[in-house]
């Protein structure tokens, strides 16, 4: 059952992605279009999709549950982190910035938070979005510091005001005091909510719509990519393999830690001194590869 809303789930956001190309290309939507987009889903509809995840009772059986998928979060940023340390030595310094920021971050926001709800529903997307806590954070220190030396205080304050992040805070406490919301917004978050994973693919889409991937995919992301979407989660999987652990939160860590190369990659290789072309490489190699390999590990998990 879970395979086949796997496969359902890939076959509905390659539509979206093929809409989002198609408004690209046909310059319905431009450049700076898409830049604004890009601002409404990660500030207005991912954060509202996040909330909505919480708007649930409480329930205490959940607490060890949350924290377990904390714990796995923490065990897959080490590994990543990990892994980009190691890699990478004997590439330029820009492409190694980009190489190591796209091993260290994965595109679990937008790729798979919409993907674990349309596997495993409301009670996946809240652990993905706890799941996404330690990645965020990591985003946003570990993962800036491969494009910046210094700034700690900018990039702690950008953690701890990223809207996903407030999304939590506040679902959180909606979630333990129990407060009922008014059903008019109530209805305006899950309206909101709704467009999160539509919109997320259609970015994807038209981003692909740019890319000429001619002369961008060498051995190097050809690595890379088997790095990201096969060893890493696959040394999850491996660690995990002994333990008696709930198979919905083994199953949407290992997801998590298969997606491929985030959008951030390229916006910040472009604003940072990264290779903007080889990280589109990467994103473009990295995302439709991911359509083949997340079904296997749904199937294998």
């Amino acid at each position: 059952m879970i395979f086949k809303n796997m496969i359902n789930m890939q076959l509905m956001m390659f539509l979206f992605m093929g809409v989002g190309y198609y408004v690209r290309k046909k310059e319905i939507v431009g450049t700076e279009g898409r830049m604004n987009m890009i601002d409404l889903c990660l500030n207005v509809t991912l954060p509202f999709n996040v909330f909505h995840s919480f708007l649930r009772d409480w329930d205490w059986n959940l607490f060890i549950s949350c924290g377990m998928i904390l714990l796995f979060s923490i065990g897959f940023n080490l590994i990543s982190i990990g892994f980009s340390s190691v890699l990478y030595r004997k590439e330029t310094e820009n492409k190694q910035k980009t190489l190591r920021y796209g091993t260290i971050i994965s595109n679990s926001g937008f790729f798979g938070n919409p993907m674990i709800e349309g596997i495993y529903g409301s009670d996946g997307l809240l652990y993905a979005s706890l799941f996404m806590l330690p990645v965020r954070i990591v985003m946003w220190t570990v993962g800036m510091a491969v494009f910046l030396k210094g700034k700690k205080n900018e990039a702690w304050k950008n953690v701890l005001t990223n809207p996903c992040l407030v999304a939590i805070y506040l679902g959180v406490l909606v979630m333990i005091s129990e407060v009922q919301l008014p059903t008019f917004l109530q209805n305006t978050i899950t309206g909101i909510s709704n467009c999160n994973t539509p919109i997320s693919m259609m970015l994807i889409g038209m981003m692909l719509a740019e890319v000429n991937p001619k002369g961008l995919i060498d051995r190097t992301v050809i690595f890379y990519t088997a790095i990201r979407l096969l060893v890493i989660p696959a040394v999850i999987f491996v660690v995990m393999m002994p333990f008696a652990i709930d198979p919905m939160l083994r199953g949407i860590t290992v997801i998590m830690a298969g997606m491929p190369a985030p959008i951030t990659t390229a916006l910040l290789s472009a604003k940072y001194g990264g290779d903007e072309k080889y990280a589109t490489g990467m994103i473009f190699f990295s995302t439709i590869l991911s359509m083949v390999t997340l079904p296997l590990w749904c199937l294998l998990v």
